[in-house]
């Protein structure tokens, strides 16, 4: 990583002196905490009483102490460049402190639900130890970030049934009364306007140009922070991902990722090792093995990670890597000076963990600060006073988490759909939502929420290419989605950059939406996605690796072969063509009602071969010990079994359809009464084969759920 020219070395001190290392200039400033626990009125006469103990710095003064009347104004001397960096590190800092003003006196902690949790994730014990408020159940926070310091993180999910006045993600004020909103935003304007003049006298500055892009974008000036990143005149490396920070905030995500790539190519091998590292992002598995990579491993791991994290394929957009170096971006901004708008960036005092938190999540949306007294016993229990302050980081339980297990990146087309999942699953009782899920990274998409639908995927063979059917199930999702299937793409990508949109037929029944298209018989990651008609509305997709069989031209003379079963909908009237049979699929493998129909293709059979068929449903359930040891002492019996029926074609009343082609293909379908077993995990297998040989079959896993 480029490293920072001289800068002010500030340290925060308890006692509210703020000093700076360089020279003998001293500023003091009030404690970072509220001269009133009350909900103030930044127009009122709460007002009058704190804004005179703001810092009135002009940008005179400042000029002052860069360039001392004694003194000739050489722009580019050091000892100019020096003053410029000192005095800017004073406006920031003092900036700063009005922001954390105006946000304590913006809290009304009366309006806080949840108080047991944020209390337990307020004070963050890595150890669990913390008893206040009555807690109980998970006392050691699921979510926490420790990193053997003085202070740990515990970011959590904001409830679903509060209202917040905004997503400080966004907006950085959102959280921020009107009236000191608004005061605020003169304050950052002021500030920009003062970094602007120091930059003409320490132009190539990488820490004042840094601070020139972060404020900007927080002042949601986005055009004018791309003009300073672009007119940047640091180290090269720094000034792209400068330019890439702006352009992601700026919602530009092409651009961000192109100069965040020549961000990486001008870095020295080892920086780009450390910069384009995706190692916090990983789950458990995926840590252990990252970290045994050499930088080379990693690069092309990072390839197959970015690849399967694309949230659509069908638009292509790279923006959750993008998010993931903004982030660092955000992270070195803000770690430059010891303190920021919430957190002590130290080590000793949780620098680290923050860090992590900040990388694998982004800034939190929201901050339930739970008050001076609940922090001043926090500081007391702990023994010491950091300028953290003791607020919760909570995120929206929308968030999306789009890196798919490690195993999925080690074997991607191997990757079963289990691999992404990508939403909240649906929640049981009694246990908080964060012990259930909490991923190891999650992301807010600028272009609006997905959802991971629920699918059934077949392939089935023909000469020269095979048959792609997906069916995806809409579920609570299918009126946010609506009924035009238009829009639904069959997606087919081999390698990152290799993206196919497959030309498809697209059905929609009573359940799901099916698209069906040819492809190669080579290994993919396949598809169905919903993009969203507008930005920020709903999209959904399905997503999976498949390695498929080859084609039937690779089917020798007189092999026969099947397909893998196909669970098809009986609520119509049976199908008449294989085209109404997929028409009719299932949009998963969950079963529900007393009947089901199951459509299969066999290979290399002519319509007039004689062959038994013979269709088994199994059931697979899980045996718990109790229940063995029960079978063991015969007083219990084995819930598992299988009901088969069989019968030999041709058959009057058992019509099979014939698709040409060089090999004879039959399709066939039945319907299979489900009424009399229980609902759980079941397989139907299909075998079929000439009488004395060995049958062919194929078999598909499935849950029935009942009636």
């Amino acid at each position: 990583m480029p490293s920072w020219p001289a800068r002010p070395s500030v340290r925060f001190e308890h006692n509210g002196e703020m000093q700076l290392a360089r020279g003998a200039t001293t500023m003091t400033h009030m404690a970072l905490r509220p001269l009133s626990t009350s909900h103030a009125d930044p127009t009122g006469s709460n007002a009058a009483t704190i804004h005179h103990m703001w810092f009135q710095t002009s940008v005179t003064a400042l000029l002052l102490q860069v360039a001392p009347t004694s003194e000739p104004r050489l722009a580019a001397s050091p000892r100019a460049t020096a003053a410029a960096v000192d005095a800017a590190g004073h406006a920031v800092l003092n900036f700063l402190t009005t922001w954390r003003t105006a946000w304590l006196e913006s809290v009304d902690t009366r309006g806080f639900g949840y108080m047991r949790i944020r209390l337990r994730d307020v004070h963050c014990h890595w150890d669990g130890s913390y008893r206040g408020g009555g807690a109980s159940g998970n006392s050691a926070p699921p979510s926490i970030i420790h990193h053997s310091s003085r202070r740990s993180m515990c970011p959590n999910w904001l409830p679903t049934n509060e209202q917040t006045s905004g997503d400080e993600r966004l907006d950085r004020d959102a959280a921020l009364a009107l009236g000191w909103r608004e005061r605020v935003h003169e304050r950052r304007q002021a500030l920009i306007d003062s970094l602007g003049m120091l930059a003409e006298i320490a132009p190539g500055d990488a820490w004042i140009t840094g601070q020139r892009v972060r404020f900007l974008l927080d002042q949601g000036n986005s055009r004018a922070a791309i003009g300073v990143a672009r007119k940047c005149a640091a180290e090269r490396a720094w000034c792209a991902q400068l330019a890439g920070f702006a352009f992601h905030a700026a919602r530009d995500f092409a651009r961000a990722d192109s100069a965040f790539d020549a961000a990486s190519a001008a870095m020295s091998p080892k920086e780009r090792c450390e910069w384009t590292s995706a190692r916090p992002l990983l789950d458990s598995d995926g840590r252990s093995a990252y970290g045994k990579l050499n930088c080379d491993e990693r690069a092309a791991a990072n390839e197959r990670l970015w690849w399967l994290a694309t949230p659509l394929f069908s638009d292509t957009i790279a923006d959750r890597r993008s998010e993931h170096l903004s982030r660092k971006v955000l992270i070195r901004l803000h770690s430059a000076l010891s303190w920021d708008e919430r957190y002590d960036w130290r080590g000793q005092f949780g620098g680290e963990a923050v860090s992590e938190m900040l990388v694998r999540y982004g800034w939190p949306s929201f901050s339930a600060f739970t008050g001076v007294r609940e922090e001043a016993d926090h500081a007391s229990w702990m023994r010491f006073y950091d300028s953290t302050r003791t607020a919760t980081a909570e995120y929206p339980q929308d968030r999306l988490h789009l890196l798919p297990e490690w195993s999925a990146v080690n074997d991607p087309f191997n990757a079963e759909a289990e691999a992404w999942q990508i939403n909240m699953p649906p929640l049981k009782g009694g246990d908080e939502p964060a012990a259930q899920w909490w991923p190891a990274e999650h992301y807010g998409r600028a272009a609006g929420s997905i959802v991971q639908l629920r699918h059934q995927t077949a392939l089935l063979r023909r000469d020269k290419d095979l048959v792609l059917a997906i069916a995806a199930e809409l579920g609570s999702a299918g009126s946010a989605l609506g009924d035009d299937t238009a829009a639904a793409v069959l997606i087919r990508t081999t390698a990152p950059r290799t993206v196919e949109r497959v030309p498809r037929r697209a059905f929609r029944n009573a359940t799901a939406v099916v698209l069906t298209g040819r492809i190669p018989s080579s290994p993919a990651v396949v598809g169905t996605e919903l993009p969203a008609a507008r930005p920020g509305e709903l999209s959904a997709r399905t997503r999976l690796g498949i390695v498929p069989p080859p084609t039937l031209a690779a089917l020798g003379p007189g092999e026969t072969a099947i397909s893998e079963p196909v669970l098809i909908s009986t609520e119509d009237a049976p199908p008449t063509s294989p085209d109404d049979a997929l028409r009719n699929m299932l949009g998963s493998t969950r079963v529900r009602g007393p009947k089901v129909g199951v459509y299969w293709e066999t290979y290399g059979y002519s319509a007039n071969d004689s062959v038994d068929v013979t269709v088994v449903i199994a059931r697979h359930e899980r045996l718990s010990k109790m229940r063995r040891l029960g079978m063991l002492l015969h007083v219990a019996g084995d819930i598992n079994g299988s009901v088969a029926v069989r019968w030999t074609e041709p058959q009057a009343g058992h019509d099979s359809w014939a698709i040409p082609g060089r090999v004879p293909i039959l399709a066939r379908s039945i319907r299979v009464d489900l009424s009399r077993i229980e609902p759980g995990p079941y397989t139907v297998e299909v075998l079929v084969g000439r009488r004395g040989a060995v049958p062919v079959r194929s078999i598909r896993q499935f849950v029935y759920e009942g009636k």
